[in-house]
């Protein structure tokens, strides 16, 4: 069995989502992605020829978390303003836990906020078009990550340059991969189909 060469690594934290992200390069070619959060932990690899070397960065701002935002901060707001303008003793010991709730409620929406809005880059697949890496933007820090970025891309460049095979057999091994990161459940049904689509596609 050969023995696995290690070539970096990037470890990402993120107080917010709860999450803690390991990202390891092995073997020239490969990488594993170890993701552990309080919902469940995935792990996963992938061959770097596979990758468009590309990566696109964004952030998915979940307008639904940042109206509840809004919202229970504006509610807050205005019972607050209620207690200052009226200060008598009764209104106060009635309408104080009610502050206390929302404001709880606003903290909760916020950080529910960041968790379904994170600032990523991501790396997807050459044909299938299909999101399989994806990373924390500047996290730890602007050097570690754009040093690890840019590894990523010259390895991506240069494992797809040194496979000798032709484009059909290119086609064929990423269908494999993303099905097999279907059953694994890394990506979802509808985005295995939407790049078998695309696939099939480039493939007429």
């Amino acid at each position: 069995m050969n023995e696995k060469t290690h070539n970096s690594n990037l470890h990402q934290e993120s107080s917010a989502r709860g999450e803690k992200r390991l990202f390891e390069i092995y073997n020239d070619k490969f990488i594993k992605v170890v993701t552990n959060n309080i919902i469940k932990n995935t792990s996963y690899h992938l061959n770097l020829s596979m990758l468009a070397p590309w990566p696109v960065r964004h952030r998915n701002i979940s307008w639904q978390w940042l109206s509840a935002v809004i919202y229970f901060s504006l509610t807050t707001l205005a019972y607050t303003a209620y207690l200052l303008y009226f200060q008598e003793s009764g209104k106060l010991e009635r309408l104080l836990p009610f502050i206390i709730v929302f404001l709880l409620l606003s903290l909760a929406a916020f950080l529910m906020f960041l968790y379904r809005s994170p600032n990523v880059t991501e790396f997807k697949t050459r044909y299938g078009n299909c999101v399989v890496l994806s990373l924390l933007y500047n996290n730890p820090n602007k050097k570690e990550f754009k040093s690890f970025i840019d590894e990523i891309k010259l390895r991506s460049l240069t494992a797809s340059q040194a496979v000798k095979i032709d484009k059909k057999q290119m086609l064929d091994i990423e269908m494999n991969e993303l099905r097999r990161l279907r059953n694994e459940g890394i990506i979802t049904q509808n985005h295995y189909a939407d790049a078998k689509a695309r696939i099939i596609q480039v493939r007429l």
